[in-house]
């Protein structure tokens, strides 16, 4: 049944039943932290499992959510003090909801994982559901604490957002969390510690952490020296420290996840691209079409009895094929390595059409020593035959020229009486997802009535 609410449903209506439940406990006279505490880890899940992020990320949003919930929710009776405390406490948990569903949702949609299915994401909550536990312990166990010390405890009558705020005015404090959460972050994504090692790492990092900047700032470091040294100051600080750490190490992690999630779908598209686009090459290796037209052609020249043009035809196909072959994993050539390859396709293309196509080059010979992607050039010259039509009283004429930035293909448009058998615009489609993810530069694609152009962009290195 909930798989059929969408996403922003779910939200709206997690927020009305926060509300609700503030409202209710009100109403009975009990405390609604613990139920409140479930609802949004609840929530939580929801999101990540419908997003496919891992379970990780999961926890870490966890910790993140009621962490900064409950800062948000200290705030309402700040806001909203002309309502009465129950009206309050609903519409600030109500708002606190919508802005953390919708908060994560899209934290979640942006970077989730590339390509994962169901079944890789079902593996991976299986095998790391400790994370789970992990970050449920901890934000209900903060909580029954936090509602001790409120009450009874050292934060008996004392303004949480306050104290918070003091701890937050103490630069050095700040930056050594900052600083030493993104060293433990790095170090621990580098050494992939199993789930006990970096829970028990984690949270022996936290709490000295905590206690280190807790001491800076009761001591009033690193410019002044307050002694004595207050029991209760500190405990007060220390608790706020590892409020404070947890929010920066979860912040940091999260940054750190989505940083590396990117890289991963970029090198995932990358991968996949190439893939597709050396699929192409090896299909214009063994392309029917060509292959039957060649060997037409060869057979004609065989019959007509030259030994000569028959060897050369030959040797012409062999270099064809010897080239592709040699240059099939590499991802950038030089434009003057395939200019020659170019001018060799078109010989044997040339034979076949012979007044019928024409091709001109006009290439300045600074540009030769650029790159481009292998085959590009070879596949745009072919489209041009293999999308008009071709005689020797109407010839297809293709031009070939470079600016310096960019090489230029254009041919003019004889529409043909039938249409080509394969007009899909895949081997395009490569060539533009070569040059997004190599140079990160688009090609430029123009059609007018008489003429079509595809402009690659040159690499100098």
């Amino acid at each position: 049944m909930i798989k059929r609410i969408g996403t922003p449903w779910l939200i709206h209506a997690f927020a009305l039943l926060h509300a609700a439940v503030t409202v209710a406990c009100a109403l009975l006279g009990i405390r609604d932290s613990l139920i409140l505490t479930a609802l949004t880890m609840t929530l939580t899940v929801i999101i990540c499992l419908r997003r496919n992020i891992t379970t990780e990320f999961t926890a870490i949003g966890i910790v993140l959510v009621n962490i900064v919930g409950y800062i948000l929710g200290s705030l309402g009776p700040r806001i909203l003090g002309f309502c009465p405390p129950t009206a309050q406490h609903a519409i600030t948990t109500f708002a606190v909801t919508e802005l953390l569903g919708w908060s994560l949702d899209s934290l979640a949609k942006r970077f989730h994982p590339s390509g994962s299915g169901a079944h890789e994401r079902e593996l991976s909550w299986k095998k790391d559901y400790g994370w789970l536990i992990f970050a449920v312990v901890l934000v209900f166990g903060f909580r029954v604490y936090a509602d001790y010390v409120f009450r009874t405890g050292i934060f008996k009558g004392v303004d949480i957002i306050t104290q918070t705020y003091a701890f937050l005015d103490n630069a050095a404090s700040l930056l050594l969390m900052i600083a030493a959460s993104i060293a433990f972050v790095r170090i621990g994504r580098e050494r992939h510690y199993g789930i006990g090692q970096a829970v028990i790492a984690t949270v022996a990092f936290l709490a000295v952490l905590a206690i280190c900047c807790a001491f800076i700032v009761t001591l009033d470091l690193p410019f002044h020296m307050h002694l004595p040294l207050a029991a209760t100051d500190l405990l007060r600080n220390s608790l706020v420290a590892l409020i404070v750490a947890t929010t920066i190490f979860s912040i940091t992690y999260i940054v750190t996840f989505a940083v590396n999630m990117q890289k991963e779908v970029v090198w995932q598209r990358e991968r996949r691209h190439q893939a597709e686009f050396r699929y192409m090459t090896l299909k214009n290796q063994v392309d029917p079409h060509f292959l039957f037209n060649s060997l037409n052609v060869l057979d004609s020249i065989v019959k007509d009895g030259s030994r000569e043009e028959a060897s050369l035809y030959i040797h012409k196909l062999a270099h064809l094929y010897h080239y592709m072959m040699q240059h099939e994993g590499h991802r950038m050539v030089s434009l003057r390595e395939e200019v020659e390859f170019a001018k060799a396709f078109c010989s044997l293309l040339q034979i076949r059409f012979q007044e019928g196509m024409e091709v001109e080059y006009d290439i300045r010979e600074e540009d030769l020593s650029a790159k481009i992607v292998p085959c590009a050039l070879q596949l745009l010259i072919g489209n041009g035959p293999k999308h008009n039509a071709t005689s020797a009283g109407n010839p297809l004429v293709i031009k070939v020229s470079s600016d310096g930035m960019n090489l230029r293909v254009s041919n003019n448009l004889i529409p043909r009486v039938t249409p080509a058998h394969s007009s899909s615009g895949l081997g395009l489609q490569y060539i533009r997802n070569q040059y997004r993810d190599l140079a990160g530069k688009e090609i430029r694609v123009e059609k007018t009535e008489d003429t079509f152009t595809v402009t690659l962009p040159l690499r100098d290195d």
